[in-house]
């Protein structure tokens, strides 16, 4: 552990994700008031629908995390994010996972292949393998996008069900299970949109039940506020990326 924390304090300028204070006593995301927080955010999941359960609200804290994944290269932070969340631990969502039929099929939203060069990296698929881990499941890859959609985060409800309309199809292997319970994952819930097209992509008829789980709850009157903060982490990475 002492390796570790050493590493991530030369990597990251021991700088805490979550407030930007120097700090020797990161761990090694955050420091000890931030980490503090974060407990306490875990205690408030949300569920937008019956079949939705989000392990985050959409707080600055966590915001600035779920864009330090995105858009910081710091793919650690999924598996440090679901370790946090009640999803584990016999948590809120934690318990609810366990209610379903089991096992557990993790099915990340697939990445477009031109945001994945961009970024290197699907983070759902991150969030899959994850609470794979944390509640014995599995992470399967059984979607796929076929369109690029521009960020939903401008977006009004009506026009993020256009934007994603068909984007996704079905990608099952030879023989599908035939008990247990499929869990679609992403990384921010608004308007439900995204998984919404996801579902729709296993059928009318698929036999398993379909559920979704996300990182962030983000409510939709703050999607304004969402996008300008993600148009200034992609032009800050982009900077990033010409001055290396």
């Amino acid at each position: 552990m002492g390796v570790l924390r050493t590493v991530a304090n030369f990597v990251f300028g021991m700088e805490c994700l979550g407030c930007g204070t120097s700090s020797e006593r990161l761990d090694p995301w955050l420091c000890p008031a931030c980490a503090a927080e974060l407990k306490r955010e875990s205690l408030s999941p949300s569920f937008p629908n019956d079949d939705a359960f989000c392990l985050f609200p959409m707080r600055p804290l966590t915001r600035r995390l779920v864009h330090a994944l995105k858009y910081r290269n710091i793919p650690g932070l999924a598996s440090y994010l679901v370790r946090h969340s009640s999803a584990v631990k016999r948590g809120a969502v934690g318990q609810e996972l366990s209610m379903l039929a089991q096992p557990l099929y993790f099915v990340p939203v697939p990445l477009h292949r031109a945001r994945y060069r961009e970024r290197g990296y699907n983070q759902a698929a991150l969030l899959a393998a994850a609470l794979a881990t944390a509640t014995g499941g599995r992470a399967c890859r059984w979607l796929k996008r076929k369109t690029f959609v521009v960020s939903q985060t401008k977006l009004s409800k009506e026009e993020r069900e256009l934007n994603v309309a068909g984007a996704f199809v079905a990608d099952f292997p030879h023989k599908m299970p035939a008990r247990g319970s499929v869990v679609v994952v992403d990384d921010v819930f608004t308007t439900g949109a995204t998984t919404s097209a996801c579902l729709a992509a296993f059928g009318a008829n698929f036999p398993l039940p379909l559920k979704v789980c996300t990182l962030i709850y983000d409510e939709p009157a703050s999607a304004a506020a969402d996008f300008a903060a993600d148009c200034r982490a992609d032009w800050d990475a982009f900077r990033r990326i010409r001055n290396y």
